[in-house]
């Protein structure tokens, strides 16, 4: 399994590192909530992410340091129930299908003998960048719409650009290796 890792060219290597990583950077900031957020005072903040809003409070008392205390707050149906929502997640778990489909195909042309052939690194590319695509297009929808209402980008967001970027990134040291 290891010889095939050291036969492996640079180009592949890379990107399957920055896959992996990219991978992992974009799942934790699609499950997680703080895609944007919004400070109301100085004792609350609105956080949304793609699948729930939240109200958080904090407080502080006089012999403790802050704390910080979340509770769930009524979902503002004139943002979860609007289409342009709707197509940020829908494309968000296009992406992410894309990506595992992705990473599945890379595993097997690396730890595979019979699957690495130039099909598969052509499959590979096309997933790759099909999960690109999705993922910036639901982050410029998600991203225009919430700045429109005054939130600000969250650390979510940041980690979903950062593996966006990533995979990216990965896609053309993929394109690399087909020459």
């Amino acid at each position: 399994m290891f010889s095939r890792w050291r036969d492996a060219t640079l180009y592949m290597k890379l990107a399957f590192v920055s896959f992996l990583l990219g991978f992992i950077l974009y799942v934790v900031g699609f499950s997680t909530l703080y895609w944007e957020y919004y400070q109301t005072t100085e004792s609350s903040t609105k956080v949304i992410g793609l699948w729930k809003y939240l109200l958080e409070y904090r407080y502080s008392k006089q012999a403790q340091a802050a704390r910080s205390f979340s509770s769930s707050a009524q979902i503002p149906k004139y943002v979860f129930n609007s289409g342009w929502f709707r197509l940020t997640q829908a494309v968000e778990c296009l992406g992410l299908i894309c990506m595992v489909i992705a990473l599945l195909i890379l595993l097997l042309y690396f730890f595979v003998s019979s699957c690495k052939q130039r099909k598969a690194l052509y499959a590979i590319i096309l997933f790759t960048f099909l999960s690109v695509l999705f993922i910036v297009i639901g982050i410029a929808v998600f991203g225009g719409k919430m700045e429109q209402m005054g939130y600000s980008v969250g650390w979510s967001m940041g980690l979903a650009i950062a593996g966006v970027v990533l995979a990216f990134l990965a896609g053309i040291m993929e394109v690399l290796e087909l020459r």
